[in-house]
């Protein structure tokens, strides 16, 4: 699925113009959009390239980065680079996105009572 509102925001992004506001615009936008706030996988690898997290940088964020872009009541908020960068590496690292995809299932299963509730 491509996101053309993420697209417009990434032009700003590769001009290398005003790239706080680049974030800032991006970070909303991913607060925003479902879609984009599960991993920026339309990018470009010159766009990858920019990726500075390590993986245990981004795993330690994603309890954070899940409640900051929870759609419906997001509980914290975080910076806005922390945002872009966390969604840029779950864009392209698949070990990373597939752990983010299970802890917002069992975040959504546990919202819904279906989780944690069992009765010895």
């Amino acid at each position: 699925m491509r996101c053309d509102e993420l697209n417009r925001l990434l032009q700003i992004y590769r001009q290398q113009k005003d790239r706080d506001i680049a974030f800032q615009l991006i970070t909303s936008h991913i607060l925003t959009c479902l879609s984009c706030a599960r991993g920026l996988h339309q990018l470009s690898q010159e766009l990858f390239a920019l990726d500075s997290l390590t993986c245990e940088q981004c795993r330690s964020r994603l309890p954070s980065y899940y409640e900051a872009t929870h759609l419906d009541h997001p509980q914290i908020t975080l910076p806005d680079t922390t945002i872009a960068e966390v969604a840029l590496h779950l864009g392209h690292c698949h070990e990373c996105s597939e752990l983010f995809d299970a802890l917002v299932e069992v975040s959504e299963l546990e919202e819904r009572g279906e989780f944690g509730s069992q009765v010895d």
